[in-house]
């Protein structure tokens, strides 16, 4: 059983890092330094402390294997998401693979976990 308590930060690090996202998506580049910084920062923040979370459930190890797969599905995405992010802002032009995979990783990210913590929660 995950209690909902213990996942309202990390959710309003990650509603922040995505709000943030969208903000410096239509700043266009070069992108407004405070927002990317924030953006960095809110989603790094929220990845951490999720999987610091995630390590110290203590059914960690006796979680259904479709939770672990979900998870690590998040873990994929996350590294991808950050991958993506960094090679955007080194570009002078976003292309778009990068942009489509910072999306693409962001959904992913978002129903993989929605999923782990609904099935946590039965």
């Amino acid at each position: 059983m995950v209690s909902i308590q213990q996942w309202i930060i990390p959710g309003i690090l990650f509603l922040a890092a995505v709000g943030f996202g969208f903000w410096v998506s239509k700043t266009g580049k070069p992108y407004h330094g405070l927002l990317f910084n924030i953006h960095k920062l809110a989603a790094l923040s929220a990845a951490i402390l999720t999987g610091m979370r995630i390590i110290k459930l203590d059914t960690f190890l006796t979680f259904p294997l479709y939770v672990i797969i979900l998870i690590a599905l998040s873990v994929l995405g996350v590294i991808a998401i950050f991958a993506s992010g960094a090679v955007m802002s080194i570009q002078e032009q976003v292309r778009k693979a990068p942009k489509l995979t910072h999306q693409i990783s962001a959904s992913i990210i978002t129903g993989s976990m929605l999923l782990a913590f609904y099935f946590l929660s039965q």
